[in-house]
């Protein structure tokens, strides 16, 4: 069961949940209490059912940064220092639950994507975007640094290019976004957009969940262990596939030339896993 949720709009689509920021009023502006509710749906998401995750901004918008009138408010309310460091942390919990999501992870990025909502695309597994998309990492024109998300930039494009545009905050949209490997697809408009959302999610279903989940794992492994530590884990988590249910299905699948029970896209609702759909 999903939490319910306020800021957040919960959309089962069969064995995809998409989940849409939900304040289209400010541009979808990430508020406390957004990314306290986004945390806490991905981190149900492990135990629940669906297969796949798409995050969205409704709108036109996907999410135009940190929300400046709750930033202000913070300092004019006079804020202790600790409160402030438990609060840019709760951003952190939010980029940890993505990190451990076991469903592949896409981000379909329309209008803005700017200072944390770029910093949240910088951990999907696969993001779409449009050409016209609007790009920035802009912390630093109000006075503050891209605290939780500079790790997250520099994995994503490199040192060189973060440390551009992390230091300047200059604007780019879609198609430099796509050359700088921020997204992995451009499109010219919404409708391709959403083309490509589905021919990604058809390709994806060949892809047996249990071995999706450990391969992410191996993947973030990657960053924090090296040598003979990496070449354990990884050699374990192929002991765990191979003894498991997928690989059986999966060679049996292949020697009878048949697609394996994990193939064909499921599109049916699941209404019952929604929450509360605002």
């Amino acid at each position: 069961m999903l939490p319910a949720v306020e800021n957040l709009l919960l959309e089962p689509k069969g064995d995809t949940l998409v989940i849409w920021f939900n304040r289209p009023e400010t541009r979808n502006a990430l508020s406390a209490a957004m990314a306290d509710e986004l945390a806490a749906v991905l981190e149900a998401l492990p135990s629940a059912s669906f297969r796949f995750v798409v995050l969205r901004g409704k709108g036109g918008a996907f999410c135009s940064g940190g929300d400046l009138k709750m930033f202000r408010n913070v300092f004019q309310a006079g804020m202790p220092r600790e409160d402030i460091v438990a609060f840019n942390a709760d951003f952190g919990r939010m980029m940890v639950a993505i990190r451990q999501l076991p469903q592949l992870f896409i981000v379909a990025i329309e209008g803005a994507a700017m200072a944390g909502g770029l910093g949240i695309a910088c951990l999907a597994d696969v993001v779409v975007t449009t050409a016209d998309a609007k790009f920035a990492l802009t912390e630093v024109t109000l006075g503050i640094p891209p605290a939780q998300i500079t790790p997250v930039v520099i994995s994503r494009i490199g040192a060189s290019q973060a440390r551009r545009l992390l230091l300047t905050a200059q604007r780019f949209n879609g198609l430099e976004a796509h050359r700088l490997g921020f997204a992995h697809f451009v499109e010219p408009d919404k409708e391709a957009l959403e083309a490509r959302l589905l021919s990604v999610l058809s390709d994806a279903h060949k892809g047996a969940p249990g071995a999706i989940a450990l391969t992410k794992q191996i993947i973030s492994a990657s960053d924090e262990l090296e040598g003979g530590e990496l070449v354990q884990f990884a050699a374990e988590r192929f002991a765990d596939a191979m003894l498991g249910d997928e690989a059986r299905e999966g060679m049996q699948a292949f020697a009878e030339k048949r697609r394996p029970s994990w193939g064909s896209a499921d599109t049916s609702a699941k209404g019952s896993n929604s929450g509360n759909q605002s």
